[in-house]
């Protein structure tokens, strides 16, 4: 009897463990589905050291030249690089990069480039800000005339904004644009304040060159627990959805330096 009582409960104690591991294996897919851009990393590329990150999460970073090579017919991070540092600040925060577009860069219809500034919940992918819990500014390049099998002509830097009253369910552009060439580097800038309760009086403001070509006031968030600069991105692939934002060869951005840090 005892040997029996035994056994039943090692087989109680089994079942506990292996219903505790199936729930740990779904909790752990539901939050990977969850992930966004952000927090996604799929490049063999890995990221250098990063001061911001050395123990405690602090406001400053900087990163070291790197090239990031956009792969053929594929969209979003599985054809560049999608990751970022932690950092904190409650205020003003900025992000300075160089980047260049390689000789050759197939432009295509568009997709995301550089560093940016991620807010609260980290809105991006689509998920708009509504809800007042997040956002991010970050650059995209942009070609009217550029697809799938066109290499298009007449590229442009915009701004990529999620924030509390964003217009569409995707980022704002302001109806900005810097045009930009191949084999250029470009000094880029962007900068954020995180404004007050549920006021607009943040701003986002965007420089490429020296030239400001966005500066606008702006309610970022609404939800006092989400107002914080938690992570600056650095996304780079391209996309949109639609097969016409791939290209059937494989190009590359070069990122000669980039750093960040709270005023």
């Amino acid at each position: 009897m005892k040997k029996f009582l035994k056994l039943t409960s090692m087989l109680l104690t089994m079942a506990l463990v292996l219903t505790s591991c199936e729930k740990e294996q779904e909790d752990m897919n539901g939050l990977q589905t969850a992930k966004k851009e952000a927090q996604q990393i799929a490049s063999k590329d890995t990221l250098g050291s990063n001061s911001a990150l050395d123990g405690n999460t602090t406001a400053r970073g900087t990163a070291g030249a790197r090239t990031i090579t956009l792969q053929t017919n594929t969209l979003s991070c599985p054809g560049g690089l999608c990751t970022s540092y932690g950092v904190w600040s409650t205020g003003v925060y900025t992000v300075w990069f160089q980047m260049k577009f390689n000789n050759g860069f197939y432009w295509s219809r568009g997709g995301k480039c550089g560093y940016g500034i991620l807010i609260g919940d980290q809105n991006t992918g689509g998920d708009a800000a509504w809800d007042g819990n997040g956002g991010s500014a970050r650059f995209m390049w942009y070609c009217p005339n550029g697809s799938n099998t066109a290499k298009g002509s007449g590229a442009y830097l915009q701004p990529y904004v999620y924030y509390r009253d964003q217009p569409g369910q995707y980022g704002n552009d302001f109806g900005k644009k810097y045009y930009i060439q191949e084999g250029v580097t470009y000094n880029c800038q962007i900068s954020v304040k995180l404004n007050t309760g549920s006021n607009t009086d943040g701003y986002v403001k965007y420089y490429v060159n020296g030239t400001e070509i966005l500066n606008e006031k702006i309610r970022w968030v609404t939800n006092d627990a989400k107002r914080n600069v938690n992570a600056v991105s650095f996304h780079t692939f391209r996309g949109g959805s639609q097969s016409y934002w791939t290209a059937p060869v494989t190009s590359s951005i070069y990122y000669p330096s980039a750093s960040w840090d709270a005023l």
